[in-house]
C-alpha cells in the first residue's frame, strides 16, 4: 500500500508538506501542489477518508441544491447538466465528491436539505437558483451552514456569495444588438414570470428598449402544455409586429421555433431569435442559435472554489458577489433588416 511517506519521496517533499497539501493548506504554493499531486497520481496513492474526516471533521462531501422540479423541463435543461459535470470534476481535484438535493415542491428539497445535512453528509451546499423566499436558504443561514449561490444575487448581498453573469447587461445587449440589425418591435419570452433570473433579463430588456425609444411590452409567457397559453403567445406576436424575441433560454427557443414553423412563421426571415445560455441545443438544428454564452464552466469551478473556502476557513473568509463574463455567439437565428419596422 502507498504511503504518505512514499508520495514525500517522491515529490521530494516532507510528509507533513504531502499531509498539508491534502487539506488543500493555504500555505503551500500552487507548484507544490500540483507537484504533489502528480506524485499521488503516478503512484496510485488513495488517501485514507476516514482518517482525512478524523482528523479534520469534515465529510469531504458537498451537496448541489437543485431549483424544485416544477416542469419537467427542468429535469432536461442542459445548464444544470453542465455545471454538475464542472462541480464534479473541481470537486474530484480536492479529492471532495458531490451528492444532489431534488425534489418536486419547495417543501420536499427543504426536508432533503435539512436530512443531509443533520446526518452530517455534506460539508456545505451550492445552491443553483436563488428565490428571495426560499426556505432552503433560510434554513441554511439561521444553521450558519456554509454554502454560496449560483444565481442572481436577491436579499442578504453582504451575507451570502453569490456567484452570476450580469442579467440585467445580457438583457439590455440582446435589445441593442436586435436594434443594431434593424429590429424595433422586440418581445420578451419566458417560461417562468417568477424566476429571479428572467425578471433581471426582463429588467435589462426594459433599459434597453427605453434607451433607444422602443416601445416595450409585458413578458410574454411560453408554456407548451397551456392551448391557451400557446394561443395567446402567438396572438401577441401578431398584433405587435414583432420581428425579434428575446427569449430566456436555449431549449424553449428550439421549441419555439417549432411551433412559429407550425404556424407558417419562419426563423430567421419571419421572426429572429436571440436566446441565452449557449448549451448543446443552440446548435441541435438549423438555424442555429445566436446566444449568450454564459461561461457554465467558469460559474461552476468559482461555486466550487468558493464554498471550499467558506467550508475550510468560516471565520476568515468574505462574502462578496462574483460576476462571471459572458460572450455573445452570432449565429443563424438573426437576420438583417432594413427599413422602418
Amino acid at each position: 500500500m502507498v504511503t504518505i511517506k512514499d508520495v514525500a519521496a517522491k515529490a521530494g517533499v516532507n510528509p507533513s508538506t504531502v499531509s498539508r497539501v491534502l487539506k488543500d493548506n493555504k500555505s503551500i504554493s500552487q507548484k507544490t501542489k500540483d507537484k504533489v499531486r502528480q506524485a499521488m497520481a503516478e503512484l496510485g496513492y488513495v488517501p485514507n477518508v476516514a482518517a482525512q474526516m478524523l482528523a479534520s471533521g469534515l465529510t469531504y462531501n458537498i451537496g448541489l441544491i437543485f431549483p424544485p422540479l416544477l416542469t419537467p423541463d427542468r429535469l432536461s435543461e442542459p445548464f444544470f447538466m453542465q455545471i454538475l459535470s464542472t462541480i464534479t470534476s473541481e470537486a474530484k481535484l480536492h479529492d471532495f465528491t458531490v451528492s444532489i438535493a431534488t425534489g418536486m415542491t419547495v417543501d420536499e428539497l427543504e426536508e432533503q436539505v435539512k436530512l443531509m445535512y443533520r446526518q452530517k453528509r455534506v460539508d456545505g451546499f451550492i445552491v443553483l437558483y436563488s428565490d428571495p423566499e426560499d426556505p432552503v436558504r433560510r434554513y441554511l443561514m439561521d444553521n450558519k451552514v456554509p454554502f454560496v449561490i449560483v444565481g442572481a444575487p436577491e436579499g442578504y448581498e453582504n451575507d451570502i456569495t453569490y456567484i452570476d453573469n450580469d442579467n440585467q447587461l445580457m438583457g439590455r445587449r440582446a435589445v441593442e444588438y436586435l436594434y443594431e440589425k434593424g429590429h424595433h418591435n422586440l418581445l420578451f419570452v419566458t417560461d417562468d414570470l417568477q424566476s429571479e433570473v428572467s425578471a433581471e433579463r426582463y429588467f435589462g430588456y426594459l433599459r434597453g428598449t427605453e434607451k433607444l425609444g422602443l416601445k416595450s411590452q409585458p413578458a410574454l409567457l411560453f408554456d407548451r402544455r397551456e392551448p391557451m397559453v400557446i394561443e395567446s403567445f402567438i396572438q401577441q406576436i401578431k398584433e405587435q409586429e414583432a420581428t425579434a424575441l428575446i427569449v430566456i433560454a436555449d431549449t424553449i427557443s428550439v421549441r419555439i421555433t417549432q411551433l412559429l414553423h407550425y404556424y407558417q412563421l419562419s426563423v430567421p426571415d419571419d421572426i429572429s431569435i436571440i436566446t441565452f445560455n449557449n448549451s448543446s441545443y443552440s446548435t441541435l438544428i438549423h438555424p442555429y442559435l445566436t446566444t449568450f454564452d454564459i461561461n457554465i464552466t467558469n460559474l461552476g469551478r468559482t461555486s466550487f472554489r468558493r464554498l471550499l473556502e467558506l467550508i475550510k476557513s468560516p471565520k476568515t473568509s468574505i462574502t462578496e458577489k462574483i460576476i462571471v463574463p459572458f460572450i455573445l455567439r452570432e449565429r443563424e437565428s438573426v437576420r438583417q433588416i432594413s427599413g422602418e419596422e
